[in-house]
């Protein structure tokens, strides 16, 4: 029957094959099963490896969605963790392209293939939410432009939506206490991650969202945990639910999960990120010891768990600027480790990179947007304007390039059905004469 079909409708026959070629072609989709973290439903070969960097996006919205290009190209990441100076600025930053251009492409240089990117605390938190609040459009076309960059280079993203290593925390426009379930802070706190976990539901760059950083910070804990365990679970377990369903892409929450609130025991593990609904658990660990059980335990409390672990932050502190602690990220990948995003890059040979522009890779490695099916979207986005209610149109996935793709495939099926009818009455008139 193929045969024959081929022979009347070869040009379907061969846009059919395109058109599952393209479905079955890699994506970069990160997904979690277990304690398995996935790269388009398979274990990857490469562990995930990157960096943290707690300025880059926030610098970025300044420059590009709020118009101060006086920061335009500053990070935290690529002459150490301090900004106060420009040692490390990204020179290609005249546009939000040519910026993450680079940035990515100098991930790559570092071999990094993940970067946890966003709010490390209330400042960072201001300007992703007002970006988000005030500025919507131009701030997601923002991150959509990150995103195509990353995947182009093969980097993922963790990106974190909130934080706080301070007291008060940021209260996301409403009142009382971000971690007060009741209050009107944690209410916006919540419409927004969802909103932006819709928003973003087709960018393959994004790996996970990270929900909140650190909100078990010893500043946190003295002002307002005081000590009780329980209750910093039970808030976590409730952002776990309260988000559940708004994206398909996994999540974690950077706890401490180390300090006055939380001690080293598997119990505590639990009570901090094991067991508060999260796919990834979370650790952040600074220290120059070299004990390999520092780095094997945490990976055995998550395997008990049912998860695998991100290692969100890690570096040597026994020196000041931190470097990369060596000997730990080897113990984590020992202990079957899957991921580690180091505080910094000092101490990674080469750094840092003082050249110029660093050429586009021979081919993109992964396809970014558009890669999923149509209704493979969000069905309760709650995106929140300025006077609280329910913004309908923020949601939306462009879906511009998928609809031209189909308009071509069905063109060419056309072209290719009249192309056969004519062959078919060409054959039938020969066998007649």
């Amino acid at each position: 029957m193929i045969t024959a079909l081929a022979l009347l409708l070869p040009g379907v026959i061969i846009a059919s094959e395109a058109q599952a070629a393209s479905e079955t072609s890699v994506s970069g989709r990160v997904t979690v099963s277990g304690t398995n973290i996935l790269i388009d439903g398979e274990i990857p070969e490469e562990k995930f490896f990157g960096v943290v960097d707690t300025t880059a996006l926030q610098f970025a919205i300044m420059a590009y969605v709020n118009g101060d290009t006086s920061v335009a190209g500053k990070n935290s990441v690529f002459d150490g963790p301090d900004t106060s100076s420009n040692g490390g600025r990204i020179s290609q930053n005249a546009t939000a392209n040519d910026f993450w251009h680079q940035y990515f492409a100098l991930m790559k240089h570092y071999d990094c293939n993940l970067v946890r990117i966003g709010a490390g605390d209330s400042w960072g938190s201001s300007i992703q939410y007002q970006a988000w609040l005030n500025h919507r459009e131009s701030y997601v076309s923002m991150l959509k432009t990150m995103c195509e960059e990353a995947m182009e280079h093969g980097v993922w993203v963790c990106l974190v939506l909130a934080g706080s290593q301070e007291y008060p925390a940021y209260q996301f426009g409403g009142e009382g206490s971000v971690f007060d379930t009741s209050s009107s802070a944690y209410s916006n706190y919540i419409q927004y991650c969802k909103s932006m976990m819709s928003l973003l539901e087709n960018e393959n760059a994004v790996a996970m969202y990270d929900m909140f950083n650190e909100p078990d910070h010893n500043n946190c804990n003295a002002n307002y945990w005081h000590g009780d365990k329980q209750a910093f679970s039970n808030w976590a377990s409730a952002v776990a639910e309260d988000t559940s369903g708004s994206s398909t892409h996994p999540r974690t929450m950077g706890v401490a999960g180390l300090g006055t609130l939380f001690e080293w025991s598997r119990d505590d593990f639990g009570l901090s990120t094991g067991d508060v609904g999260f796919e990834i658990a979370h650790r952040h660990y600074y220290a120059s010891a070299k004990d390999s059980s520092l780095f094997s335990q945490p990976e055995a409390w998550a395997d008990h768990y049912g998860l695998p672990l991100l290692w969100g932050e890690l570096a040597d502190n026994s020196v000041y600027p931190l470097i990369r602690h060596t000997y730990g990220e080897e113990a984590i990948w020992n202990a079957g480790g899957q991921a580690i995003t180091s505080m910094v890059l000092t101490g990674t040979d080469g750094y840092p990179y003082t050249g110029g522009t660093l050429p586009d890779p021979d081919e993109p490695a992964y396809g970014n947007n558009n890669n999923n099916e149509e209704n493979d979207t969000i069905n309760n986005p709650e995106g929140n304007n300025s006077n609280g209610s329910l913004n309908t149109d923020q949601g939306s996935i462009d879906s511009s390039e998928k609809n031209e793709s189909k308009g071509s495939s069905a063109s060419l099926a056309v072209i290719s059905l009249i192309s056969a009818i004519v062959i078919a009455i060409a054959l039938f008139t020969a066998r007649k004469q």
